[in-house]
């Protein structure tokens, strides 16, 4: 575990841990990088404290800085806006998806729906012509019935009268004769 400095001295990476007496060596797992696995930690690890300080944990309690703590918090508001812009963009995205399917159907059955109201108008206008129609003829049916019952009343009255002048003529040819 040397590294060349830019003097070209090799130092032991690992030297001062030593001094201190808690270095331990471990085995090397074949397949395992040490890098990955210190990529991953740093990585994951303001997410780790993201996630911490959610829960309610103090920068403190975490070993974090002041303005550590304060720019994951603002990372923490920024995901959380893009979380809700994301959605609200899958929404207006099915929104608009609905819109355009309807948009569709609307243009491939416009004709269809179209001929079918004028022909039920038309029905309902049939309909309703016949309607007023009947009505009208009822309406003339009994104003003829009622004339003509005035009439007939109006004629016996004329029969009378037709009577009186046939018997003045009766009497009329007998002076004569």
């Amino acid at each position: 575990h040397r590294y060349h400095d830019a003097s070209g001295a090799s130092n032991d990476v690992y030297e001062f841990v030593k001094k201190l007496g808690k270095f331990k060596e471990t085995k090397r797992t074949e397949g395992i990088s040490t890098s990955d696995i210190i990529m991953r930690i740093v990585k994951d690890y303001n997410e780790y404290v993201m996630r911490n300080l959610a829960r309610g944990y103090s920068r403190n309690d975490l070993g974090v800085s002041y303005v550590k703590e304060k720019r994951l918090r603002v990372n923490m508001g920024l995901k959380t806006l893009r979380d809700k812009v994301k959605q609200h963009q899958e929404k207006v995205g099915e929104k608009w998806s609905t819109v355009a399917k309807l948009q569709e159907e609307w243009v491939e059955n416009a004709d269809r729906w179209v001929v079918g109201f004028l022909e039920k108008f038309e029905e309902g206008c049939h309909s309703m012509g016949t309607a007023i129609k009947e009505r009208i003829q009822e309406r003339l049916k009994e104003a003829q019935s009622r004339d003509f019952s005035l009439l007939q009343y109006d004629s016996d009255d004329f029969d009378d009268f037709e009577e009186e002048d046939d018997e003045v003529a009766k009497d009329a040819k007998y002076v004569k004769e």
